[in-house]
């Protein structure tokens, strides 16, 4: 329990006056039970014996009542208990709720603040685990750590009020949860282990669904051969051992608890008759104490083998806010102005030590100018995109912008002026004009419908029912490839950038969509820096100059004419299109 309040405690903010107050109704809570089953024995006595007045109170507080006073105290004592339960299942219950919603702020904030190398290094799937597992099954021990102390405090106010009952039963009783405690602990030790193992293969798992989502549709086009299924079955055998394992676990050790206390009550109710110490009163309220005390010792032991089991998932919460923590990204304390010139000074970089991806690149860009570039696989262009987009940051030299590194300007202002349309663009679940708005809510209406305008894709829009307002997704069955790619060339132009950094543009278009998008492009050129990373020499038609890349530095840039007669790989990409544009 200490483990996972060091785990838990950095997470409860305010709830620590929550938990005082918690401690506290379970003080009060026991002494009215301890009361309670002390007197529903003393009551018990005297009806037995035929008296009419009945000593109430616990130990050396005692005094003497009618039977109605006494049955009227009893009831109080009743009402009294059960509104304090209701308190201490309200106070867990609250705050757990406000842990999970804490945690996943934190882990939101903390994602969403960390470095895009710590990101793009995330396995699909792992976040999503996080957020919706991890998170819950912390939440859920905050919910075993208030039970277990509560449990703790009411055990200990029985092993009290036993005590001042009986000192040979409460000592029996003492003794015997320690020697339980310690008995049981290996399997405890077995069940945080099967949790383990449990976490690792959950979150296993989940990336794997996350991938069959994502591969849908290749799959059914090739369709689920017989080792794509057995992979997934596999998957699941992974979880389903340690799974069953732990619920194993998790049951045997509060039932085994529960027997061997029952036997040890027998033992302790011999040592009292052997030591005829006990009245008949007397007696009966250490039975229902030591009952109660089991109970209790059984609800502390449930509530440590819960936290056993949820301990991985605390580590997995908490080593997650450590590593975006300790990468966020960094900003700068410049303003950036008005941008006229975009450009790399002399970079280099290397996604790992000693491994320079991109080496001595230095080019620059100015507003009104496109800049295109080219090369093989594998040479170096989305390096030099992830660089430009401030993504990442070089090893050497420097990014600049109007002649300033870009790591002395702020963030937010850079965001609004430099605007990216990725290869594969991503469609929100909402409405046209959510997507093209894309949380920019500084956004108005006529933005959002000029933008569709400048990327051709109005008249589409309106042309479908419910216009701006039609709900589209990812998967969505109302947009083309085409039209999807233009919505997302509308978001970009919607914040009426001064740079915008395209990567394969028109990859995935028909020629009347590329079409389309290249009248946008040419459109929204004389205001902007455009630079645009392509395969296809269709793409370039409107750049001025042309970079080509190959292994990691620039090999030519000029314009078309120019790298017709300096690039060996410019030719070759121009004589291929030459051919393929005569077979068609």
């Amino acid at each position: 329990m200490r483990r996972a309040w060091g785990r838990l405690s950095p997470f409860f903010g305010g709830a620590r006056k929550q938990i005082a107050v918690l401690i506290a109704l379970a003080v009060i809570a026991g002494l009215v039970e301890a009361a309670l089953l002390a007197l529903i024995a003393t009551i018990a006595a005297a009806l037995s014996e035929g008296a009419d007045t009945i000593s109430v109170g616990l130990g050396p507080w005692a005094g003497d009542a009618s039977r109605p006073l006494a049955f009227g105290i009893a009831a109080g004592l009743a009402l009294a208990r059960a509104g304090l339960h209701l308190w201490l299942a309200h106070l867990p219950a609250r705050m757990s709720a406000q842990v999970l919603a804490r945690l996943r702020s934190q882990l939101f904030s903390s994602f969403t603040g960390s470095s895009w190398s710590v990101k793009a290094d995330e396995r699909e799937g792992r976040f999503q685990t996080l957020m919706n597992v991890a998170v819950r099954e912390s939440a859920q021990a905050v919910i075993n750590v208030a039970a277990g102390m509560t449990a703790a405090v009411m055990f200990t106010t029985m092993v009290v009020a036993a005590f001042l009952q009986s000192v040979v039963g409460a000592a029996s009783l003492v003794v015997t949860s320690v020697v339980l405690y310690i008995a049981l602990r290996p399997l405890s030790r077995g069940l945080r282990r099967q949790a383990q193992v449990l976490s690792r293969e959950v979150v296993e798992f989940t990336e794997a669904v996350q991938e069959i989502v994502a591969s849908a549709e290749e799959v059914e086009a090739f369709g689920a051969t017989d080792s794509y299924r057995a992979g997934f079955h596999r998957r699941v055998e992974e979880v389903r051992r340690p799974h069953e394992r732990t619920r194993f676990l998790a049951a045997a050790v509060p039932g085994l608890y529960q027997s061997a206390a029952l036997l040890m009550l027998v033992l302790a109710l011999a040592a009292i008759s052997v030591s005829g110490t006990a009245r008949l009163a007397a007696l009966a309220a250490v039975v229902l104490l030591l009952i109660r005390s089991f109970t209790y010792a059984q609800q502390m032991q449930a509530a440590l083998a819960s936290l056993d089991e949820r301990a991985p998932f605390m580590d997995q919460v908490a080593d997650a806010l450590t590593l975006y923590r300790t990468h966020p990204y960094q900003d700068g304390t410049e303003d950036l102005g008005s941008i006229t010139t975009l450009g790399m000074d002399r970079v280099s970089f290397a996604y790992r030590p000693g491994r320079d991806v991109l080496r001595d690149i230095t080019f620059e860009v100015s507003r009104g100018e496109a800049i295109g570039i080219v090369g093989p696989s594998g040479a170096g262009k989305s390096s030099i995109v992830q660089l430009l987009l401030r993504l990442r940051e070089p090893t050497a030299g420097a990014v600049r912008v109007d002649g300033r590194d870009v790591r002395r300007v702020r963030r937010e202002p850079w965001r609004e002026q430099v605007a990216y349309l990725p290869q594969h663009s991503q469609l929100i679940w909402g409405t046209v004009r959510d997507n093209i708005r894309f949380h920019r809510e500084w956004l108005d209406d006529g933005d959002i419908v000029a933008a569709a305008r400048l990327a051709h894709v109005h008249d589409e829009i309106v042309s479908w029912p419910q216009g701006y307002d039609t709900v589209v997704g990812q998967r969505a069955s109302a947009v083309s490839g085409g039209q999807r790619q233009r919505l997302c060339l509308a978001r970009a132009l919607a914040g009426r950038p001064r740079v915008l950094i395209l990567d394969e543009p028109t990859s995935a278009l028909d020629v009347r969509s590329e079409e389309l998008v290249q009248a946008s492009l040419g459109a929204a050129k004389p205001d902007m820096i455009l630079v645009l990373v392509a395969h296809r020499l269709s793409t370039l038609s409107l750049c001025d100059r042309i970079m080509v890349v190959v292994d990691g530095r620039i090999s030519a840039i000029g314009s078309r004419a120019d790298l017709l007669e300096q690039s060996d790989f410019f030719r070759q990409v121009n004589e291929i299109t030459q051919r393929a544009q005569d077979r068609d």
